[in-house]
């Protein structure tokens, strides 16, 4: 029985030592560069990433039993090092390399979300036992709010918006008229509450204009969550003057506000989808304040998140239509 003990480890030891030697064949036919298959350029690293697709299926052909196997540990390994939007072999795939500068969370995103028995609302578990808030974001779109209801429902955070500026030719900013309902309301049945700006900044300076504009209009109110930026791209066809900035501008716009909120005292956070965090900003440049992710669907983001949108199909007692449901992990 030893004897075939020890032949069995032998054994195991050569299958890893192939299986090891096969995956390093594959990573490195994978990252030569060669007139191959031209995937995305890097914001990270300024070198282009190809795929030999015929070199690739090649070596599946040699090891028919092995092709899934191949394609699978290719996967992992790109998840490990990019954030890869598509599939590595379709020509339109997108590949950003993950910033070895900015923290990274601990989340398996598809397994540690959910409600418990009995609860309506996501939170976050981990080993069993939950972890961070339930919270809401609220605007004039949600109407006369009941906060006592909403208080009673469940709801522990509210993010209200002070005002946004207008993404078209006047870049007018305007205060949102629900603003001092919402934080007086919250505040008075015990919700913690933060503020958010909706940006349309195309520079530094407004970045810094919208800051100011906060932070003139929340003096007296118990704010003891962040003050975000809401920055997104509104979509092709939609004439917003931010759509078509540089990566540099925006990024320029979102500092300047960060830095503004952080000489004021208080905790500023970026709210971003994946897609504006990875291709939008220079991550390097604003990795050092907090991230609020919008996400709909399962994400992949290797980033450390503090607050995660979840749906804004949310229903919540006390609230008139939709609304959207974050788990707030800060």
């Amino acid at each position: 029985m030893d004897r075939i003990r020890r032949i069995r480890k032998v054994w195991l030891f050569v299958g890893g030592l192939i299986a090891g030697l096969l995956i390093g064949v594959l990573v490195k036919v994978m990252m030569h560069h060669n007139p191959g298959l031209p995937i995305q350029t890097s914001k990270i690293v300024s070198e282009k990433i190809y795929f030999n697709v015929d070199k690739i299926e090649g070596l599946g052909e040699q090891f028919p039993d092995m092709n899934s196997f191949v394609h699978e540990n290719i996967r992992k390994y790109l998840n490990k090092a990019y954030i890869v939007f598509g599939d590595y072999l379709d020509p339109n795939c997108e590949m950003f390399k993950i910033s070895p500068n900015v923290a990274r969370n601990d989340i398996d995103w598809g397994t540690e979300f959910y409600n418990a028995e009995n609860e309506l609302y996501f939170r976050r578990f981990k080993d069993g036992q939950p972890i961070g808030k339930i919270g809401i974001d609220v605007s004039e779109f949600q109407k006369n709010i009941d906060w006592e209801r909403v208080k009673g429902a469940g709801v522990e955070v509210a993010i209200v918006r002070v005002g946004y500026r207008g993404y078209g030719e006047s870049a007018k900013m305007v205060e949102d008229p629900t603003m001092d309902a919402n934080l007086n309301g919250a505040n008075s049945v015990g919700i913690e509450t933060g503020v958010y700006f909706f940006s349309s900044a195309i520079n530094r300076d407004e970045g810094v204009e919208e800051a100011q504009f906060v932070l003139d209009r929340i003096g007296g109110y118990n704010i003891t969550q962040p003050i975000i930026i809401d920055t997104e791209r509104i979509g092709e066809g939609s004439g917003a003057r931010a759509d078509e900035i540089s990566v540099e501008d925006r990024t320029a716009a979102v500092v300047g506000f960060c830095e503004t909120i952080e000489a004021a005292g208080y905790t500023p956070m970026i709210y971003a989808s994946r897609d504006q965090f990875v291709k939008y900003l220079d991550i390097d440049k604003i990795g050092k304040w907090e991230f609020w992710l919008a996400a709909y669907d399962t994400p992949v983001f290797p980033y450390h998140t503090e607050a995660y949108q979840y749906t804004p199909y949310g229903l919540v007692d006390g609230i008139e239509g939709n609304v959207d449901l974050d788990v707030w992990m800060r």
